[in-house]
């Protein structure tokens, strides 16, 4: 289930940018180490979510690899707070949801559920931007608005 591929540093430093510059980010952290970057993990303010979420921050995981003319990422969130995760993935998991899906689960899901996705940018800081724009301005508020 992990992702192929090489890892690109340039790459990772460009996404670190734009995570930076996100207005929800607090802090972000290359893992396990500045050394040897396999993914970005980010510390959200929950009290930037809207609705705010609740005392713990959530996390957003960024992984990005490349293989050959492929890439695979996946950005993925977890709220502790309301026991909910969801991601965009471009990888080999679900080839008949196409190159991209996202993903949700629940408190009592069994298992995430899976849906198509489309991705219109290509450049990893402008599909990284793309994905925390839906997440935060669209999926999350929609999520805590219906509960």
């Amino acid at each position: 289930m992990g992702l192929s591929g090489t890892i690109d540093p340039t790459v990772y430093e460009g996404l670190k940018d734009v995570l930076q510059r996100y207005p929800t980010v607090t802090t972000v952290t290359y893992e396990p180490n500045s050394i040897v970057k396999q993914s970005l993990q980010t510390q959200i303010d929950p009290n930037r979510v809207i609705p705010p979420s609740g005392p713990e921050a959530p996390t957003l995981d960024v992984e990005w690899r490349f293989a050959d003319q492929d890439e695979q990422y996946r950005i993925h969130y977890a709220d502790p707070n309301l026991g909910f995760d969801c991601g965009w993935h471009r990888d080999d998991d679900h080839p008949e949801l196409g190159p991209v899906h996202f993903q949700y689960s629940s408190p009592g899901d069994c298992e995430p559920e899976h849906e198509r996705a489309t991705i219109s940018k290509e450049a990893p800081t402008e599909v990284l931007w793309l994905v925390l724009e839906r997440l935060f301005e669209k999926k999350l508020p929609g999520l805590l608005d219906s509960s």
